[in-house]
């Protein structure tokens, strides 16, 4: 493959995700191309445009776009591509995913990835050149994924600030349902539980506590209701760990046993620093 400097990357879906790679990329490859209906993001690149085929030269070709719209597009892109084009993706369910990329033409390379990073804000106006810094930035293998295609975007990832980590599509989605879908659901349980209080007062006293664990909620539903829907195995699964805690939770409070509470607690909030050591904060 050609040196990162040197390729024509496509980046088809310009909102958050795809805006913000285009500012990361900036000055670090040879062309910026974007690809996508919504014109907002268009001076972060070289040269844009609404139609798929104007991707008929490129190298590099990233679909930035809801998960069910990049298994849409997986076929139409493959077709166009040209050979020797490296495909990948930013979606956050990659079992459906790397399937879709082994039935592409042989001609063509293809990985699947997900950035470990993001905000509930959408769209191009939320583009940030630094969201990609320090996060973990997941490579999934395709059967036909060469080396040469690894290693190119171990590049691309170290370049815009990111960690590479391979892992088995499967892996990927086992873990990203405990740390990343089932947050999503809970802080959009939490926003449904406090909307049905009958008291203006809640919203009044509403502070960073309730703002933090809320966040998640004002993600981008199309984007959420794809991937909570395309990951459910895995997700009921979390789901039915984090239930049988909250309901041990409930018992220990309701039975007003206030030390196993404490410990219960004490544990959680271990557990916690643990993570934050390993995370070096």
């Amino acid at each position: 493959m050609k040196a990162l400097s040197e390729v024509h990357l496509c980046i088809i879906g310009t909102g958050l995700m795809g805006a913000s790679l285009a500012l990361a990329l900036r000055g670090k490859v040879r062309h910026l191309h974007g690809i996508d209906p919504d014109p907002s993001a268009a001076l972060h690149f070289d040269s844009f445009s609404a139609d798929l085929n104007s991707l008929y030269n490129a190298d590099v070709i990233v679909l930035a776009a809801p998960l069910r719209v990049i298994l849409r597009l997986l076929p139409q892109v493959g077709a166009l591509a040209p050979a020797n084009a490296l495909i990948t993706d930013l979606g956050s369910v990659k079992a459906p995913i790397i399937a879709a990329m082994d039935q592409l033409p042989p001609r063509v390379q293809a990985i699947g990835g997900h950035p470990m990073c993001g905000k509930e804000l959408s769209g191009a106006a939320a583009a940030d050149p630094t969201l990609y810094h320090g996060c973990t930035y997941v490579l999934c293998a395709a059967e036909r994924t060469s080396q040469a295609a690894i290693s190119f975007m171990e590049t691309l990832v170290r370049a815009i600030g990111a960690q590479p980590l391979q892992l088995a599509p499967e892996a990927h989605d086992q873990a990203v349902a405990h740390i990343s879908h089932l947050p999503y659901l809970l802080s959009v349980a939490l926003m449904l539980s406090a909307a049905e209080v009958d008291d203006e007062r809640l919203w009044q006293l509403a502070s960073s506590g309730f703002r933090d664990t809320s966040r998640l909620a004002s993600s981008d539903v199309t984007m959420m209701g794809d991937v909570v829907t395309s990951n459910r195995a895995a997700l009921l699964g979390a789901l039915t760990r984090y239930a049988a805690h909250l309901a041990r939770l409930q018992a220990l409070l309701a039975s007003e046993d206030d030390s196993a509470l404490r410990a219960a607690l004490e544990a959680a909030r271990q557990a916690r620093q643990a993570w934050l050591r390993y995370k070096g904060r």
